[in-house]
């Protein structure tokens, strides 16, 4: 049977905040490692946020009204990586890229990046990108084109997207994305060894090795395992940073300010060479693969608490507080408001209906009219 650690990271988290000592109030306009203050706890924020909506999402399964409980727990680092990016440049996201999406929508006035994920969660048909059909990180004002990211089948698309930013220009074509665009596409490590990842991979290096631009950043998101299959240790470094055609870069991903600097090194390499990019992303995954994992089945109790330990909330809880940007009680209550606006914003969602048949579902995605087919077939 499956056991629910949410609770008990939940509570790890709250401890270890209260646990803090005085410090002298910081600047929130004093800059650190390329960050101001105030965009550290900005993002420590989206931090927060994605966590709740992982939390939110395994309380509402209990009532049977989640439908989609993998989460981004100990991949909030890659809130820096959309920091690091323009609204503008094309995201091709994996699933477990959840803040990426929560601070890239804070870029675009109008959107909420958490009420789009509950909606996508509770399977609404409100959802605004899929309409309930698949729980999936996309939107169109976010320029967040729709993936099923699991067998790394949304790689091979970024690639032909990078590819295009460019072509488009020669061939005086219209469109909606800046010439200096770079697309970035997320994916996890396990997923790099896919026959279609590494298709995409070779045409990036193809492309630059013809002096062709093709603007990509390839982000792993390294959290060592798949589903239950272990990564070889150093297998991503060893694999890609000898690569030809792919400029490598490395960060951990559990701390934010080398995440955001490594981050801002590799999309400003792929904006001004105009060449496919490699960012190595090291994380964590807590909380096991979804909802309905057995995370015991394959890890023992020492390495899950280990695991846990690691959480970069915790850490960037510390950066934080040791910088005097917020005290304890601010942080906590900060927190705690967060769980209040997901579980609100939770509520909302659920009151939506849910795609009922197959017609409704295929209706405005294959519209079928017998009269026009006939037309045509004459």
């Amino acid at each position: 049977m499956a056991v629910n650690r949410a609770s008990i990271v939940d509570d790890n988290f709250i401890q270890l905040v209260t646990s803090f000592q005085t410090v002298e109030q910081g600047d929130l306009n004093q800059e650190v490692d390329g960050l101001k203050g105030w965009e550290i706890t900005d993002i420590f924020h989206t931090m927060m946020t994605s966590r709740h909506l992982d939390i939110r999402a395994r309380i509402l399964k209990k009532t049977d009204r989640s439908y989609y409980t993998i989460g981004s727990a100990g991949h909030e680092g890659n809130a820096c990586i959309a920091k690091a990016l323009r609204y503008t440049d094309p995201a091709f996201l994996h699933y477990r890229s959840g803040p990426f999406y929560l601070q890239r929508s804070k870029q675009v006035a109008g959107v909420s990046g958490a009420y789009d994920v509950l909606l996508g969660i509770v399977a609404s048909n409100k959802e605004p990108i899929a309409g309930g059909r698949h729980k999936v990180f996309g939107s169109v004002p976010l320029n967040i084109p729709p993936q099923t990211s699991t067998i790394a089948s949304h790689l091979p698309k970024a690639v032909g997207a990078a590819f295009t930013i460019a072509r488009k220009k020669r061939l005086a074509l219209g469109g909606s994305i800046p010439d200096d665009s770079v697309v970035v596409c997320t994916f996890g490590d396990a997923s790099s060894n896919h026959s279609t990842a590494c298709g995409a991979f070779n045409t990036a290096a193809l492309a630059d090795y013809q002096h062709l631009p093709c603007p990509i950043i390839f982000v792993c998101e390294d959290n060592g395992i798949g589903i239950s299959v272990r990564t070889p240790n150093n297998w991503i470094e060893s694999r890609f940073a000898p690569n030809p055609g792919l400029k490598y870069f490395s960060a951990n991903g559990l701390d934010i300010l080398e995440s955001h600097r490594v981050a801002k090194e590799a999309v400003d390499y792929a904006r001004r060479t105009r060449r496919p990019t490699f960012l190595h992303i090291k994380t964590v995954r807590i909380l096991g693969h979804a909802g309905s994992d057995v995370e015991q089945l394959y890890r023992s109790q020492e390495e899950i608490e280990l695991w846990e330990s690691r959480d970069p909330l915790l850490r960037t809880a510390k950066l934080v507080h040791s910088l005097g940007l917020w005290s304890k009680e601010e942080i906590l209550i900060q927190y705690e408001q967060v769980r209040n606006q997901i579980e609100a914003l939770g509520q909302q969602a659920v009151q939506h209906s849910q795609l009922k048949s197959v017609e409704e579902i295929i209706k405005p995605l294959a519209p079928l009219d017998h009269q026009k087919i006939a037309q045509e077939a004459k």
